[in-house]
């Protein structure tokens, strides 16, 4: 299993086009085999987080590989104010 959380920092006037990209991938991506968990949350409307579970890395690497996936990563090269922080996770207990 691999867990994420990421944080995007969109610019704000970016914000809700952010949030829109985001959400038009949550149904795709969660019938992705080897998709677990994909859910959009907020902080305080200025960054959104998504939290994630793929069941292998090569999930994770389908997943990426997605056009819409592409189209979303694109779109962060202009709307965002820095990197995502991205951040796996190890599971301590089950």
């Amino acid at each position: 299993m691999i867990d994420i959380v990421a944080f995007i920092h969109p610019k704000p006037e970016k914000f809700a086009h952010c949030r829109t990209l985001i959400t038009e991938i949550l149904a795709p991506t969660r019938l992705e085999k080897g998709c677990q968990r994909f859910e959009l949350f907020t902080e305080n409307n200025t960054t959104l987080v998504l939290v994630e579970t793929f069941e292998s890395q090569e999930a994770l690497d389908f997943h990426y590989n997605q056009d819409y996936v592409k189209y979303v990563f694109a779109e962060y090269e202009f709307a965002l104010e820095k990197e995502p922080e991205i951040h796996k996770l190890m599971r301590v207990v089950n």
